[in-house]
């Protein structure tokens, strides 16, 4: 289940945006560590990417509980769930290996 960037008001909190030439799999580790500052309850990260263009649109969420499965196309919740989303030219070798044939990878 995503945890939601919410205020106690009830009003969400819009995702940081980040457009780089290059996503690697540092910077998205770095941003699931600056986002569970604020989430701590927070127990596995889902990060999904879509073809936008000539490059891509990465999403990192927090989430309380795993999926069963970290296969799959889609995004947990969605962009409006996402603590971050990165707009990228290419991806780095690292991270083009660890999503492999895959477009959602769960991490716990």
């Amino acid at each position: 289940m995503p945890l939601h960037a919410r205020s106690s008001s009830g009003d969400s909190v819009p995702p940081d945006t980040h457009q780089v030439q290059t996503l690697r799999v540092a910077d998205v580790v770095m941003t699931i560590f600056n986002a569970r500052k604020a989430m701590p309850s927070a127990t596995a990260a889902a990060v999904s990417r879509v073809r936008d263009g000539e490059g891509y649109r990465v999403l990192v969420s927090l989430l309380e509980d795993s999926p069963l499965t970290d296969g799959g196309s889609g995004h947990p919740g969605g962009a409006d769930e996402a603590v971050a989303i990165f707009i990228v030219r290419e991806l780095g070798k690292d991270l083009a290996d660890a999503f492999g044939s895959k477009d959602l990878i769960i991490l716990q």
